[in-house]
């Protein structure tokens, strides 16, 4: 398409044969060569009434118009970071996306394989009343909200009632609710690309007897927030920000819809926790109109993929809304953007194993850190010793071998 002032949009392709994965860039217009005939020159506030007395040349506002477009487009953000939405065959194919470095929408795979496409609220009370949610009966909008912990059975009834105000349910599910709901959002779409816990996490959390240690997978999935239930009315939202771990994500829409802000971890010196990227205030923050960011709506059988550390922004649509996400480890290429470590994998063991150290000192029984489940029970406890000192690393092996696999050890620029 074409500017006021006839520019043209210019795609970006990372690879040959691969669809736009990062968006259009818009050019600057032509600058004219000399002012239009003024009988004096206009200081820089003259007021718009007084310009068509001082500018009888026919074309002064088109020309006018141009660079005013042009500026007004460079102080708002102009959503240029393309987020296609794609089949599981045209994923298969491009190997740009297969990268993990960039956010995409797979629209066959969750309506037409996926049990959980049928899922009801009052199902999921029958199948996981157990479990412990984080409720927000006022939104989570803002980085400083609090939640009650709630058993999901004790929630519902309360996100049922009618306030005026969107609430937020985030169910952490530990092993037992994951066991109970596992069949329903199987299979995965290219187990090579989607590779998660099913995958590697009973291979590096054994007893000495070679058993799964069941306990610790808990703690993990607990801990790390590791697969969420999200459900939210029209107008729930989450604040805008980045996870704490280089695990990159997906979400599978399952009832509702759902507007996202994504952002790349690269945008990071130009965004903050408190821009309401829907309703953005330029004045507070004006760098968010430099950030390269993109919008994309999700309707229910969508699934969303995004790479670790990228921003994100969720608007939930319709009431109710119902969202199963997952983190993935050990499937994206080697990025530039990691202060000083190429590989999200790797990364992502030393955000684990910097949590540890708040917990434990290698050897010494004695934990460092309070547990304040026990205070508040429903609230994530401290991660479990055995899994600092010999889970972890086991497991470590394991995403590097697997990210090797899928994409050698070729360096790639995010």
């Amino acid at each position: 398409g074409r500017s006021p002032c006839g520019s043209e949009h210019r795609g970006v392709q990372a690879a040959a044969g691969d669809p736009m994965v990062i968006g259009p860039i818009a050019s600057a217009g032509p600058v004219p060569r000399r002012s239009p005939p003024l009988r004096r020159r206009l200081p820089p506030t003259t007021p718009r009434r007084r310009l068509a007395a001082l500018a009888p040349a026919a074309g002064f506002w088109n020309w006018l118009a141009c660079p005013l477009a042009v500026v007004a487009a460079a102080d708002q953000q102009r959503w240029l970071l393309d987020i296609p939405r794609i089949t599981t065959a045209e994923l298969e194919k491009n190997r740009t996306l297969r990268s993990g470095l960039h956010a995409y929408v797979l629209t066959d795979w969750v309506g037409s394989r996926w049990a959980a496409s049928s899922w009801t609220l009052d199902y999921l009370k029958k199948k996981i009343p157990f479990e412990w949610v984080d409720y927000y009966p006022k939104n989570m909008d803002d980085p400083g909200s609090k939640p009650y912990l709630l058993k999901f059975e004790e929630a519902l009834p309360r996100f049922y009632q009618k306030s005026g105000i969107p609430k937020y349910m985030q169910l952490r599910l530990g092993l037992r609710g994951w066991n109970r709901l596992r069949k329903d959002v199987d299979p995965k779409p290219l187990p090579d690309v989607f590779w998660d816990d099913d995958s590697w996490i009973a291979k590096c959390m054994k007893k000495p007897d070679g058993k799964v240690d069941k306990e610790a997978v808990d703690n993990f999935f607990v801990t790390q927030q590791w697969k969420f239930l999200l459900i939210g009315e029209t107008g729930t939202r989450m604040f805008f920000h980045k996870d704490g771990t280089a695990a990159s994500s997906w979400q599978a829409q399952i009832i509702g819809r759902k507007k996202w802000t994504l952002c790349p971890n690269t945008e990071s010196h130009l965004l903050d926790v408190n821009i309401d990227t829907f309703n953005p205030d330029y004045s507070r923050f004006p760098k968010f109109a430099q950030a390269l960011c993109g919008q994309v709506v999700m309707s229910p059988g969508d699934l969303l993929y995004y790479p670790a550390y990228w921003w994100h922004h969720p608007h939930n649509l319709d009431t109710p809304t119902i969202s199963y996400t997952g983190a993935l480890v050990g499937v994206e290429a080697d990025r530039m953007d990691l202060g000083g470590e190429r590989k999200p994998h790797a990364r992502f063991f030393q955000d684990l194993m910097n949590k540890c150290a708040k917990c434990w000192k290698r050897g010494d029984p004695k934990r460092l850190c309070d547990d304040i489940s026990e205070k508040w029970p429903g609230a994530a406890p401290p991660m479990m010793r055995v899994m600092c000192e010999d889970y972890l690393p086991q497991c470590a092996e394991q995403w590097d071998a697997h990210a090797r696999k899928l994409h050698g050890d070729a360096r790639q620029e995010l």
